[in-house]
């Protein structure tokens, strides 16, 4: 662990204001497990001597990356800039005086650095049993779908099953992603974007691209 905070800590070395390129879809990013936050908390602060408190590191798309580190003290270290990725290694920093190489693995909610176990957390409300109330759009209407039921877990898999006015149902499940407002599903025959909208009751999920417009109350399994 003490050698990930001196390394992590190493990248404000030549840090400098940017302006972040443009996000790029997420289904032609080469490892979207990698996006989003990812947190790992000092579990034993009182004993662990390591001055941290917890680390925050955020992964675009854009291939920007943005670390917080709350030291013992309740101060915040923060740095920016840019990463690379391959197979195994992350590179952060490759544009600073000392960029840092990490060995990584990573599946949809959790990211090991050098050994070390970040954890990604789903946006707060997300996570949950949704029924849909109103769902138009030519895209949906076309396939006669009438009522949805969507669950996302908060391990960031999902399952959805949609009912059409015809009395058939189609049942899928898989991965999602979230990058700002946009919820990325991945399943073994496709995948969708969306735009959602959220409170601690109603998601809505909307498309530009797709003429689509789905709202969600928040239920209960049965």
């Amino acid at each position: 662990m003490k050698s990930l905070i001196v390394l992590l800590s190493c990248l404000a070395l030549g840090a400098a204001a940017f302006e972040s390129p443009k996000k790029y879809d997420m289904f032609l990013f080469d490892n979207p497990f990698l996006i989003g936050e990812w947190h790992v908390i000092n579990p034993a602060p009182e004993t662990i001597p390591e001055d941290f408190l917890s680390i925050t590191l955020e992964l675009e798309s854009n291939y920007q990356f943005g670390i917080q580190i709350q030291r013992k003290d309740r101060t915040v270290h923060s740095w920016s800039g840019e990463y690379s990725i391959d197979d195994s290694e992350i590179v952060l920093g490759v544009e600073s005086e000392s960029p840092q190489t990490y060995q990584y693995t990573v599946n949809p909610n959790q990211l090991l650095l050098n050994g070390v176990a970040f954890s990604k957390t789903v946006p707060e409300h997300l996570s949950g049993y949704w029924r849909s109330t109103e769902v138009r759009g030519s895209d949906v209407e076309s396939s006669f779908v009438s009522d949805i039921d969507l669950v996302l877990y908060p391990n960031f898999y999902f399952s959805i099953q949609s009912f059409t006015s015809k009395g058939s149902n189609k049942y899928r499940d898989g991965i999602y992603y979230i990058e700002d407002n946009y919820i990325y599903f991945i399943y073994n025959d496709g995948e969708q974007a969306s735009q959602y909208a959220l409170n601690s009751q109603q998601l809505v999920l909307s498309s530009q691209d797709a003429d689509m417009y789905i709202a969600f109350q928040r239920s209960s399994l049965h």
